[in-house]
């Protein structure tokens, strides 16, 4: 990128593909003046443009407006682009989301499609700007999307506020920000009034700044970069980084000059608008002044290499117009001089990291359970499982025929099954396992079972390889801990329990009875054939263990008669044994559901002739989550046990922090402080919770 814009050439592709899908929109905001009718490209023609944008390598794919949900097709066009691989943010007023919009939305996975609403205030200054009535619409636009997403058994959605500050809220906006968090809105992008040169539009005159109101400014820029300075890794966060939040009374007085970083604008950034054409700055911030061609007539990468934007970018890297902000397209300085320091300080901190890696002790973390959740997919339901089974549905829809362990590899490899939502990236895998090496963290065992079954994964063979690999090396953790309900074993993975690795393999028995519309096992449907090949290629490393959940209905004695070989164990997972019959207790949010669940238990320990732990309720309350049971979901978050499955309580993520950084911050020190103290956290979640009582957990 570097010598692309040294050399006016195109080197390398855009960071991102950016497209007005339309420059309509149903509301008409007073500083407005980007929205009106213009020609459109259609649905295919859009499609076309993302085909083009992801076989070029191209890693963003931006969709913008107008207002996007002026289309009709905005929810294909999306889904669309997140089967192609992009995550992708949309921005939108919030005020055209319907009920069907929004199961839409929710049928997109919640890690890959976040959203943006624009919201100028509280609810009369919105309305000032944007007309009456227009910040209820949005809000409850908004609460759709949530509502949505949690029928579908969605994670948390990413959903921030767009808010302009401006005159008219300037004694009120950090209650605004509040009230927004108060909202559950992830977050705020704040914005500024636009403007071109020094000349303020008279569309947004009444909403500027006034002479007397710079102090006041100046005192919010302040506070509102120090809280963003301290603000944690979750929760309700300011976007915008504090040196950029500083500039705004600047910019307002007209004091910004030229950047000292040059404008990016056709090196990092292809603009194509609503009508096709490709479009960028003219220099003066004018966009439509700087058309350079059309996608109608030229591909993507045939407008990229074009004279016409070889002279647009000679304007560009003359232009010294202070823009609104230092944007994403001017962050960085293109100059050599630079770039080779920044090199040589990141050389630095590698060989500081690793010298620090080496010298730092290894840090065991005893009887703690690490969960990776390879999918949140389930072939089959249990006893009080709380996985959604349409999304097995969606996934399956389109086979020829009914899934198995014989074509499962087959349907992967022609493309019937996609693996988009829902799957852990193997990226994500790595990311996560280099991290505790390098940090030297080691956990007691690695679980890679929470809400789905992990051999539905596409690459589960050689992500259960590579995990191994690292307990082998004594790396992440001490144990490797495999539940599934074996329907979907192959040859490979069953070779996989040979090696001589401390390892579990939990055939869970329920969901083996449940693919075929059971949902608790009976003597009826046997036990697993993947079970005969694991025990004959299983080491003295491998510990094999059937479970099922204890219900009135459980018939433990012809469980045992089917292999009398086994050990037997109740209530608590077992510590040892080779070859263990394993009783579970079922867990409920209801005290009553949970005694029937402890006297479940106890007949069918009684009828094994072994003692349980039931879980009693008559102790204190001792939650143990946030020392002993992690829990990072497919999509990256990070939760404090796997009783949220909702993810409503996650603590940070893995894709944009580290797991080793959270284990050891802020949110997690104060929810230990509040367990020694309280009993549990003080979470909405945790303050009646009845699972410290659970055997269950954390194991």
């Amino acid at each position: 990128m570097y010598l692309s814009r040294r050399l006016g050439r195109s080197l390398a592709p855009p960071d991102r593909v950016s497209v007005n899908l339309t420059l309509r929109c149903n509301l008409r905001c007073t500083m407005c003046t980007t929205c009106y009718d213009s020609p459109e490209l259609s649905t295919e023609e859009v499609k076309g443009i993302i085909d083009q944008t992801a076989a070029w390598g191209v890693e963003v794919f931006n969709p913008l407006g107008g207002e996007p949900f002026m289309r009709g097709d905005i929810e294909e066009i999306l889904a669309y682009a997140v089967a192609r691989g992009f995550y992708v943010t949309v921005t939108t007023n919030g005020t055209l989301i319907t009920d069907k919009r929004a199961r839409a939305i929710a049928a997109i996975p919640a890690d890959r499609l976040h959203v943006n609403i624009s919201l100028d205030g509280d609810e009369a200054a919105n309305d000032a700007i944007r007309g009456a009535g227009s910040w209820r619409r949005a809000i409850a636009g908004y609460r759709r999307i949530r509502e949505a997403d949690a029928a579908a058994g969605n994670s948390r959605r990413k959903i921030l506020a767009n808010t302009i500050l401006h005159a008219g809220i300037l004694d009120r906006f950090e209650a605004i920000l509040d009230e927004q968090a108060a909202l559950g809105f992830d977050g705020v992008q704040i914005l500024n009034l636009f403007r071109v040169g020094p000349d303020v539009p008279p569309e947004s005159r009444a909403l500027w700044f006034s002479a007397d109101q710079a102090g006041d400014l100046e005192a919010l820029a302040e506070r509102l970069a120090r809280r963003a300075e301290t603000q944690g890794p979750t929760g309700y966060r300011i976007q915008n980084d504090p040196a950029s939040l500083r500039k705004i009374p600047r910019y307002y007085r007209d004091e910004l000059g030229p950047l000292e970083a040059p404008c990016w604008a056709g090196f990092k950034e292809l603009y194509i608008n609503a009508d096709g054409a490709a479009i960028m700055c003219d220099g003066k911030l004018d966009f439509l002044n700087g058309s350079f061609g059309n996608v109608r007539e030229q591909t993507l990468r045939q407008l990229w290499s074009s004279p016409a934007l070889a002279r647009r970018r000679a304007v560009v890297k003359a232009c010294r117009t202070p823009c609104i902000q230092d944007c994403y397209l001017r962050r960085e300085s293109d100059s050599g001089r630079e770039l080779a320091a920044d090199a040589a300080r990141l050389a630095a901190a590698r060989l500081r990291s690793a010298v620090a890696r080496r010298r730092r002790r290894v840090r065991r973390i005893e009887g703690a359970v690490l969960r990776l959740e390879l999918t949140d997919v389930t072939d089959a339901p249990a006893p009080g499982c709380t996985t959604p089974m349409d999304r097995w549905e969606r996934l399956v829809a389109s086979l020829p025929q009914p899934p198995s362990a014989d074509n499962w590899a087959l349907f992967r490899d022609r493309g019937y099954l996609d693996f988009g939502r829902g799957f852990m990236g193997f990226e994500v895998v790595r990311a996560v396992c280099a991290d505790l090496a390098a940090a030297r963290m080691v956990f007691d065992t690695l679980a890679v079972r929470w809400r789905g079954e992990p051999l539905l994964h596409g690459e589960a063979e050689p992500i259960l390889g590579f995990l191994l690999d690292h307990v082998e090396r004594g790396e992440v953790a001490g144990r490797l801990r495999l539940e599934t309900s074996g329907r979907f074993y192959t040859e490979p993975l069953i070779a996989l329990a040979g090696r001589p690795v401390p390892q579990d393999i939990v055939l869970d028995l329920d969901r083996w009875a449940g693919f075929d519309g059971g949902g608790a096992w009976t003597p009826e449907a046997g036990l697993p054939p993947a079970l005969n090949r694991l025990e004959a290629v299983a080491g003295p490393h491998t510990r094999i263990l059937l479970t099922v959940r204890a219900t009135p209905h459980t018939d433990a004695r012809a469980l045992r008669a089917l292999r009398p070989d086994y050990g037997l164990a109740a209530g608590r997972y077992p510590p040892s044994g080779s070859r263990l019959i394993f009783v579970r207790r079922t867990d409920h949010d209801h005290f009553l559901a949970n005694r029937e669940a402890r006297a479940s238990l106890a007949a069918v320990a009684t009828a094994l002739g072994v003692p349980a732990d039931l879980g009693e309720e008559d102790r204190p309350r001792r939650c143990v989550a946030p020392w002993r049971s992690p829990t990072v979901s497919w999509d990256g978050k990070i939760t404090l046990c796997p009783r949220d499955v909702r993810l409503e309580q996650r603590v940070g993520e893995v894709t944009g922090g580290r797991l080793s950084e959270v284990w050891r911050g802020p949110d997690l020190e104060a929810a230990r402080r509040q367990c020694e103290g309280a009993g549990v956290p003080d979470r909405a979640l945790c303050r009646d919770c009845a699972w410290p009582w659970s055997p269950n957990l954390p194991g």
